[in-house]
């Protein structure tokens, strides 16, 4: 029997609109300590995030945002990104 991996519900906001919200496998991006990814059934965790751009991998594509700087914050498979707050 094959495992299931759940995926990562997503969410990238900026102070005026939503700017991804959606399912993924993978979310990248890069804080004060380096750069690092997110995965299914990642512990929870919170960042402050440096400029970069924030990779969203889905099963169909990558989307890039850049970002000047943000919060971001994982929660038993949600992700949620504060883009340049």
């Amino acid at each position: 029997m094959k495992a299931v991996i759940p995926n990562l519900k997503v969410k990238v906001i900026s102070p005026f609109d939503v700017l991804y919200e959606g399912e993924a496998q993978a979310v990248s991006a890069m804080s004060e300590v380096g750069a690092f990814d997110i995965l299914p059934n990642h512990a929870n965790f919170m960042t402050l995030l440096i400029e970069c751009e924030v990779h969203i991998l889905t099963h169909v594509d990558e989307r890039k945002f850049p970002i000047s700087h943000g919060i971001l914050k994982v929660d038993r498979n949600s992700v949620v990104v504060f883009a340049n707050i």
